[in-house]
């Protein structure tokens, strides 16, 4: 009976023994998967990740200071602006809400356009009838107020290195802005704005991809 029992334990142990090293070779062949899947994928150049290794803290803190400062001003320039004007005239009592129009959405269809690429076509087909400093803020401004967005999430989180991420974020966060200058009746509620708001942020996304990731075929160069 001993003797069938520790004979017993011996063959446990051999097994054992034997599936260490199965899973000990599995585990290694997965990492070494997993490496050649990483040397394969779009990375960093070398000269960017050995910077950004070194100073890696300091980096991520500066890029999330100025990306809040970048928000700010963006949000502060599209709707706080406005707003702060219209308390300011609130406060010292000239005017009311109705003289201001606040809430009034009676003349709506003035202000607001629903209408897919109106304005930008109306800019581009009746361009001599407009100044040109109108058309470049109304369009070009429109277009790159939200690329930095597009630029600066992939870099400071792994969270936005989707494309489909940055364009959802950007149409929601201009969609935020739009529907504010709706609701409060300052500014133009435009269809056309969200669109530019939105190709802006997936642009921001394509020069983070263009300047800072090494295409999958490119080797890396040498440190």
């Amino acid at each position: 009976m001993g003797d069938n029992f520790f004979s017993y334990l011996q063959a446990i142990v051999e097994h054992i023994k034997i599936w260490e090293g199965i899973k000990g070779k599995w585990v290694l062949s997965l990492s070494k998967n997993n490496i050649a899947d990483v040397q394969n994928n779009a990375k960093l150049p070398l000269p960017y990740r050995d910077v950004i290794d070194t100073y890696y803290l300091p980096l991520k803190v500066a890029g999330w200071i100025l990306f809040s400062i970048y928000s700010f001003m963006a949000f502060y320039k599209l709707v706080i602006d406005r707003l702060v004007d219209v308390v300011v005239v609130l406060l010292k009592g000239d005017y009311s809400i109705g003289d201001l129009g606040l809430f009034d959405y009676s003349s709506w269809r003035l202000t607001t356009n629903f209408m897919p690429f109106e304005t930008i076509l109306r800019y581009i087909n009746y361009s001599q009838y407009f100044n040109w400093e109108i058309i470049i803020v109304n369009l070009l401004g429109n277009l790159l107020i939200f690329t930095p967005m597009g630029f600066l999430l992939p870099l400071l989180s792994k969270k936005f290195r989707k494309a489909w991420v940055i364009i959802c974020l950007g149409f929601i966060s201009s969609l935020a802005v739009e529907t504010v200058q709706f609701i409060f009746t300052v500014g133009s509620a435009d269809i056309d704005d969200l669109i530019l708001n939105t190709i802006g942020a997936w642009l921001g996304y394509l020069a983070y991809k263009g300047i800072l990731i090494r295409p999958k075929n490119e080797k890396s160069s040498p440190v």
